[in-house]
C-alpha cells in the first residue's frame, strides 16, 4: 500500500505547487506592494468570502451609471443605475478611480500602513460612469440574440467557485460567466472576469504581450477573444 501512496502524495503536491504558481500575481502589474496578495485579500476579517477581500469603500448604492443602448437588448429589467455584481464589483473596489482601503493590513497586530491604501489613476481607472465601457452584470442568453450579434453560449458546469457558487466556461472558449446575483436574472452572468483574469493566466508572464499586460484570458489579435461572443450566423 505505501508504495502506491508515495507517488500519489507527491502528485498531489506538485499539483498544489503548479496551481499557486499558476494563479500568482508575480512579476504582473497587480504586484503593486510587498505583499501583493495582501492587497485584495487577507485570511481574516475579510469583508465578503467571495473571495476573502481585504479592501472597502464606501459608496451610495445606485453609484453606477451602467451601459446600455437601443442595441443592447441583454439588459432587460436591470436598471442603468444599478451596482455590478461580483466579481466585477470586487474589480472596481480599485478600478473605479475612488481610493479604496485595506481591512486588514499586513504585519505584528495589523497596524495600520497606508502605502497599502489605493486609488487608481490613468486609463485603469473606469470611475462610475460604465455607459462608456462594456456592459458588465447583464444576463448572458440566447433570449437577446439577433441576425447582427449573436452569441456562442452553449456552456458547461466548470468550477465550484469558494463561495459555494458555479461559474461555467464557455463552451470552446477560455471564458467564463458567472451566476447573475441580481434576482429574477438567471445564472449565465457576463462580469470583468469573463474577459480578464486577475491572475495571470499563462506560466510565464510577458509584460510585451498586450493579452498578458490587460490580463486578457488570451490573445485579441484580429479580435480573436471577442469574437469568442460576438459570432455572426
Amino acid at each position: 500500500m505505501r508504495k502506491f501512496l508515495l507517488p500519489i502524495l507527491s502528485i498531489i503536491f506538485v499539483i498544489g505547487i503548479a496551481t499557486f504558481v499558476w494563479a500568482s500575481v508575480m512579476g504582473t502589474p497587480h504586484e503593486l506592494a510587498a505583499e501583493p496578495c495582501a492587497m485584495c485579500h487577507t485570511p481574516h476579517h475579510a469583508t465578503s468570502q467571495y473571495p476573502l477581500w481585504n479592501r472597502y469603500q464606501v459608496l451610495e448604492e445606485g453609484a453606477y451609471t451602467m451601459y446600455t443602448s437601443p442595441t443592447f437588448n441583454m439588459g432587460e429589467g436591470l436598471s442603468v443605475s444599478r451596482d455590478p455584481n461580483p466579481p466585477s464589483s470586487l474589480c472596481l473596489t480599485c478600478h473605479n478611480g475612488i481610493a479604496s482601503i485595506l481591512v486588514n493590513y499586513p504585519g505584528p497586530c495589523s497596524e495600520t500602513d497606508t502605502s497599502y491604501d489605493l486609488e487608481i489613476s490613468g486609463c485603469a481607472d473606469l470611475d462610475t460612469y460604465l455607459q462608456d465601457d462594456h456592459p458588465i452584470s447583464f444576463q448572458y442568453t440566447n433570449e437577446g440574440i439577433d441576425d447582427d450579434n449573436a452569441l456562442n453560449n452553449n456552456g458547461f458546469p466548470y468550477a465550484e467557485h469558494p463561495a459555494g457558487t458555479t461559474m461555467w466556461a464557455i463552451q470552446g472558449t477560455s471564458l467564463v460567466y458567472y451566476p447573475l446575483f441580481t434576482s429574477g436574472q438567471g445564472d449565465h452572468g457576463f462580469e470583468c472576469a469573463t474577459c480578464h483574469s486577475v491572475h495571470h493566466v499563462e506560466p510565464d508572464y510577458d509584460p510585451v504581450a498586450t493579452h498578458q499586460v490587460y490580463f486578457l484570458r488570451h490573445d485579441n489579435t484580429e479580435s480573436e477573444l471577442c469574437r469568442d461572443c460576438h459570432v455572426k450566423k
